[in-house]
């Protein structure tokens, strides 16, 4: 198929959006939804330390890539890999004894949505409100690919020659996960836009308590 943008032969179809795009398409849609949400966010800062964390991934591969393509330019900001063979606990742990004052995920559209509509169904707004405590002296995780869907974050990855392992499965003790995740891909494959406007409606509950607090 050709790109709706160009013409050029297609590497993947957003049926969100309805569009075919071609490697060089594909690459700036995502730069330019990750740099937006960036901003949105508030999530870098002049004097940041930026942690990726590593599990050898071709998405967190590919996000560490993207920070550092971002940031190539800027001597205000630094960008770091971290392993993450010990989980989060073990990323949050090495980010306190080297600086990093944030902490970026390859979170994907998919787990994202499903996590937030789970901790809906749970009763469990902090998420999507805003309202969790503040920890000022904890890294901020952030989540730059949360609005990119999986296949379109694997295909970023092979057109800039980033390779990584396949991820584990993971074996998951929440059953409410389990079934959300579940229950939105199969209702995504009708309404495809489903997850973003999870993402969306949690974004727009959080912008007025942004602005009260001043983030």
């Amino acid at each position: 198929m050709q790109c709706s943008k160009c013409k050029r032969e297609a590497v993947i179809f957003q049926p969100y959006s309805g569009q075919y795009l071609c490697p060089a398409h594909l690459t700036l849609d995502i730069g330019t939804k990750v740099r937006r949400m960036i901003r949105q966010q508030q999530w870098m800062r002049p004097g940041d330390h930026i942690g990726v964390a590593l599990t050898g991934t071709a998405a967190d591969n590919a996000l560490l890539f993207f920070f550092q393509d971002l940031t190539g330019k800027r001597m205000d900001i630094r960008v770091s890999g971290i392993p993450a063979e010990g989980g989060i606990s073990g990323v949050m742990a090495a980010a306190g004894t080297r600086g990093i004052t944030r902490i970026a995920l390859s979170t994907t559209l998919e787990q994202a949505s499903a996590s937030l509509l789970a901790d809906i169904l749970r009763g469990d707004v902090e998420q999507c409100t805003g309202t969790d405590p503040d920890l000022p002296s904890t890294p901020v995780l952030i989540l730059p690919f949360s609005h990119i869907p999986a296949d379109e974050i694997a295909a970023y990855a092979r057109i800039h020659g980033i390779e990584g392992d396949t991820p584990a499965r993971q074996q998951d003790t929440d059953p409410l996960l389990m079934d959300v995740q579940a229950l939105l891909a199969e209702y995504s494959r009708r309404h495809p836009a489903a997850p973003h406007a999870i993402l969306n409606l949690c974004e727009t509950l959080q912008s007025p308590v942004r602005q009260d607090s001043g983030r």
